[in-house]
């Protein structure tokens, strides 16, 4: 009976690893080039990857002093650090793979581990297996992931169902090792992605006061005990990072203002957004650009609601149904939800959130209840069946879930974004910046204003084949003195210009001479050709390279 059980858990993970490569083909086509190079999140999560992998290689005490924004300390604070992810991408990459292949294969995994995990959960819960793969399926393939392929932190959903699991055993077998794996799926889940760290975190608070309400286990003081402790230990492995944040965004003064966090939270339009492409034939593509994209299907919603039906004979489904609900009301942010103001006062009470602009998010909180009602749905539905039919409905209805939201072949990230497209092979500006000796800083023209941060984001990139200080930057916020060095280089070349490039130890300015629009301050030629401390080191197609002279410092007598 064992091995028949261990079998069919075998079948299952390999079934969501077919399914993930078909989901996202053509990317298992080539997994070292195919990505969604032109758009900067991809780019940006494709640095801090290679940025880990190389400092911890190299100088793993200096971990968080990145070469972006330089001189700035502490800057991979400014974003997620996606250590949670480590153990894939870093030995790829220190086995010289690419950023590409590595970014290729950490998304594979959490597709293929988000429907995996979803399963346990769910066959846990309803001892069903085809009603389990069907919640699998509602959950790894959601429209929401599709589009935030580029956002790669986000795609990191497997760690919400093995906390939910280990939180129902710790209850049920009251073995210390399920409160430490509840635990450890939270520091991981932190690692991963800071967003969805304190989302579980909230989640798993409400699950354990509705437990407490419907399981009278919950209620034995040393199962909260046990569960207090292991969130006491976890937060202080966790200290280090959560220290980092904190002083980084303290010393910095980076924060979302209420306004911000408005801007980027769902409304009710979020929750009919999607970019499958039945989705979009059936009327979604007549909305207007949405917030972000939290349809889960309708088919899902429809199986969710007789799962929600069903949930009055079995009282632990009010957990799902608590957690659901609250991800949806927290979505809504500092407006509120039908007059409810959870947003505000989880704002009000946890730090954290005070550095997370996208609160439309806590929407996932909301998929994952949906993908485990839906198994409970899918549970009341099977058991109406005569056994012969059963499991041919329940692949069925299965099927019926992965094709409506299927998006393959992959195209672009959402309908007018970002196209995938094979990798382009490096610039040679950078093989040759590669090549020069020494501890230097480079800065590179045009530099991005605050608000237009993404586009410094493919120097950021391919910052990763030198290493060298970089003085543009991109990631969730910009250092405090970037907007004032950047006006000091809006009359490059003159004085404050060098006076300020020669402080921040830049040797090398590389000019992008076919990346300037209109509104950019454009590069006065003439007087660039007549500077003495500059001197050109190189030239490719578009763009030059000019070494900053230590020696001559001295503009010429018609540049002053």
């Amino acid at each position: 009976m064992e091995d028949a059980r261990r079998r069919s858990t075998l079948l299952v993970a390999a079934l969501f690893v077919v399914l993930t490569l078909v989901a996202t083909y053509p990317i298992v086509r080539a997994p070292a080039s195919y990505v969604y190079f032109d758009h900067p999140d991809a780019q940006l999560n494709m640095w801090i990857m290679a940025w880990d992998a190389h400092a911890l290689r190299t100088r793993p005490l200096d971990l968080f002093n990145t070469n972006i924004f330089y001189p700035a300390p502490r800057t991979l604070a400014y974003s997620e650090t996606l250590l949670g992810y480590l153990p894939i991408f870093g030995p790829i990459l220190w086995l010289h793979g690419s950023p590409v292949l590595a970014f290729n294969m950490v998304l594979l995994f959490s597709f293929a581990a988000s429907g995996f995990s979803m399963y346990l959960l769910a066959e846990h819960l309803t001892g069903r297996i085809w009603p389990s793969i069907a919640a699998g399926i509602a959950y790894a393939f959601v429209p929401y992931r599709f589009v935030h392929i580029p956002q790669i932190q986000l795609e990191a959903m497997e760690w919400f169902p093995l906390a939910f699991l280990s939180l129902h055993l710790f209850v049920e077998r009251r073995e210390r090792k399920y409160a430490a794996a509840v635990a450890i799926c939270v520091l991981i889940e932190t690692l991963c992605c800071v967003y969805y760290g304190v989302f579980l975190a909230i989640a798993l608070v409400a699950a354990t006061g509705v437990l407490a309400l419907v399981d009278a286990r919950m209620r034995r003081v040393s199962t909260v005990a046990t569960l207090a402790v292991a969130a006491i230990l976890a937060s202080i492995v966790a200290l280090p990072l959560i220290g980092e944040y904190a002083r980084v965004h303290d010393k910095a003064h980076l924060g979302r203002s209420l306004t911000e966090i408005a801007d980027r939270s769902a409304t009710a339009a979020t929750y009919l957004a999607s970019a499958a492409p039945i989705h979009l034939a059936a009327g979604a593509r007549r909305l207007q650009t949405p917030r972000d994209y939290l349809f889960p299907g309708l088919l899902a919603i429809l199986l969710a609601a007789a799962g929600t039906f069903a949930s009055r004979r079995r009282p632990i489904m009010m957990v799902y149904i608590v957690v659901g609900a609250l991800g949806m009301a927290a979505s809504f942010g500092p407006n509120g939800f039908a007059g409810l103001p959870v947003y505000s006062a989880l704002h009000g009470s946890i730090w954290f959130l005070r550095g997370l602009r996208q609160v439309s998010r806590f929407g996932v909180l909301t998929l994952f209840a949906i993908a485990v009602l839906v198994a409970t749905g899918c549970s009341l539905i099977e058991s109406t069946l005569p056994r012969r039919h059963a499991a041919l409905v329940m692949a069925a209805l299965s099927a019926l879930l992965f094709l409506e939201t299927f998006s393959a072949p992959l195209h672009a990230d959402r309908p007018g974004g970002v196209a995938l497209i094979r990798a382009p092979s490096v610039p040679d500006e950078y093989t040759w910046l590669a090549r020069q000796p020494g501890r230097f800083a480079v800065v590179e023209f045009p530099v991005a204003h605050s608000g237009e941060l993404w586009r410094n984001a493919s120097y950021v990139y391919w910052s990763t084949t030198h290493w060298h200080g970089l003085v543009n930057g991109y990631s969730g916020f910009a250092s405090s003195e970037y907007a004032s060095l950047r006006h000091l280089l809006t009359r490059f070349p003159d004085d404050l210009s060098h006076a300020a490039m020669t402080r921040h130890n830049v040797r090398y300015v590389v000019i992008h001479w076919d990346r300037y629009k209109r509104g950019d301050e454009e590069i006065n030629v003439a007087r660039l050709n007549r500077t003495t401390w500059l001197r050109r080191a190189a030239q490719f197609p578009n763009v030059e390279i000019f070494e900053n002279v230590p020696d001559e410092r001295q503009l010429t007598r018609a540049d002053r």
